[in-house]
């Protein structure tokens, strides 16, 4: 019996540690991401479900300036353009929780929303769910 009751509760913690641990960022995504614009529209133009006001906003250089960090813990993302250079930006990372993932596919949790991010071949892209559309980003050389 006391054997037995030792086993459940090594089993009971070692459960809950296993389901206390965070996913982390699948390889694939670890690194700097530039947003994509020629892409990213090229995917927006193939949608249905974007305003004409919303098409013209995002065709004025939305898309391009946006870059995004992925640590295998953690994220973070800003703005790069002689327009963002005087605008004070957070800089800090912050911790996702990975809801799903695999070799080619991640699924973050954020404050405000879920997302599933994809690899496709050198880029990676982020579904617009609400337009429908694909949002592509390149990988950025570090050494440059």
């Amino acid at each position: 019996m006391r054997g037995t009751t030792v086993f459940l509760i090594v089993s009971f913690a070692l459960l809950s540690l296993a389901c206390t641990e965070r996913q982390q960022i699948p390889s694939a995504f670890v690194g700097t991401w530039q947003s994509d614009e020629s892409l990213t529209l090229a995917s927006m133009s193939k949608s249905q479900d974007v305003s004409q006001s919303d098409r013209e906003m995002f065709s004025r250089d939305f898309f391009g300036d946006r870059v995004m960090e992925f640590q295998i813990d953690r994220a973070r993302s800003y703005f790069v353009g002689d327009e963002w250079e005087d605008v004070e930006q957070d800089m800090s990372w912050h911790r996702y929780d990975v809801v799903a993932s695999g070799p080619d596919f991640m699924t973050l949790r954020a404050p405000l929303e879920v997302a599933t991010w994809r690899v496709e071949g050198e880029y990676i892209y982020v579904e617009l769910s609400k337009w429908n559309f694909r949002e592509y980003w390149r990988p950025v050389d570090e050494s440059e």
